[in-house]
């Protein structure tokens, strides 16, 4: 259970799926079934931009029947079927794509977007490297590999190809909001509040960069400034489970146990698969010597995440120390 855990960090959403093909940006006439192709994934596109997407699927459903070669409509499909929640489908359809057009870099970049969503960090990582072969200008591309990188714990490496997506254009709040908790990881916290302040700067209604903000701040000293952040992160999106989380932790290390286990108990009844929260009001229960219900919530916590086992065993003993002696825990 990492000590400096804060958020979630997001998948550039824009930039999995920003370019549905259309008919004006081939440069070869069309044969005729490629044109009739063409038109169909036309209307697939229209009904894109209304969220449609059952009726974008049945429109590029007839481009890939009328020309079954044609790369571009098992492309416009698969990001359909993503929106729609069907990775499978949508993993299908880019293999498709990708094989029909082996150098479609965008289609590598959807890819890995997909293979996010199913965790599969080592493909996104091989995906989005790929993509930047083809297309080094692939902003994109650079964000979702840094956002891989630092699910993976190399936060230099995710520094970098954040860097270079910012200095090829992709500015927005989640690029930033990205760079900021891969700062944030390598300790370097002033850089992390800069980042989160551009992010809420862009979108002031950001409610990860506020909990992200505040966790840098905390770590800092700021004390007051980390727990309005909380405060607006939790005002902003009531169901944001990392909100009252990172909230818990603020009360735990102050020593106000009960406000703590109120925060920790919200957000797991936001997301009851939530282990850290779990392991947290464990040691929350047992330093206020509530043996067995602190059981209860680290059996769960390892239930859900075994690989938590190591670390919060060490503070599970740390706990005990502490509660002998009668201090806080921090």
């Amino acid at each position: 259970m990492k000590r400096r855990r804060i958020l979630t960090i997001f998948i550039i959403c824009q930039s999995i799926f920003c370019w549905l093909w259309a008919v004006t940006a081939v440069a070869q006439p069309l044969t005729s079934r490629s044109a009739t192709a063409a038109s169909y994934i036309e209307r697939g596109n229209a009904w894109v931009a209304k969220s449609e997407w059952e009726r974008a699927i049945a429109n590029y459903d007839l481009a890939i029947a009328s020309d079954p070669n044609f790369a571009e409509a098992y492309y416009n499909r698969a990001t359909a079927w993503y929106r729609q929640g069907s990775l499978d489908r949508a993993l299908a359809d880019f293999n498709s794509a990708l094989r029909l057009d082996p150098h479609m870099a965008k289609a590598y970049v959807g890819r890995g977007g997909v293979r996010y969503s199913l965790g599969d960090l080592d493909s996104v990582i091989s995906d989005c490297s790929r993509a930047i072969e083809l297309d080094p200008r692939l902003g994109y591309a650079w964000g979702n590999r840094g956002l891989a990188r630092t699910l993976k714990g190399d936060n230099a490496g995710a520094l970098a190809d954040l860097n270079r997506a910012v200095k090829l254009g992709l500015r927005s709040a989640v690029t930033y909001y990205n760079r900021g908790v891969a700062r944030f990881h390598l300790g370097d916290f002033d850089g992390a509040i800069s980042d989160q302040n551009q992010a809420l700067k862009l979108n002031p209604d950001f409610a990860d960069a506020y909990s992200g903000r505040g966790a840098a701040r905390k770590f800092k000293g700021d004390l007051d400034g980390a727990l309005a952040d909380y405060n607006q992160a939790i005002a902003r999106a009531p169901r944001f489970a990392d909100g009252w989380f990172n909230r818990g932790n603020f009360w735990k290390a102050g020593g106000d146990l009960r406000r703590a286990e109120a925060d920790f108990t919200q957000a797991i009844e936001i997301d009851q698969r939530y282990s850290d929260a779990y392991g947290q009001r464990g040691l929350v229960r047992l330093l206020q010597g509530r043996a067995d219900e602190a059981q209860q919530d680290f059996d769960r916590c390892l239930a859900l995440n075994k690989n938590l086992r190591q670390s919060l065993e060490r503070l599970i003993a740390e706990a005990k120390q502490q509660l002998a002696r009668r201090e806080p825990i921090r």
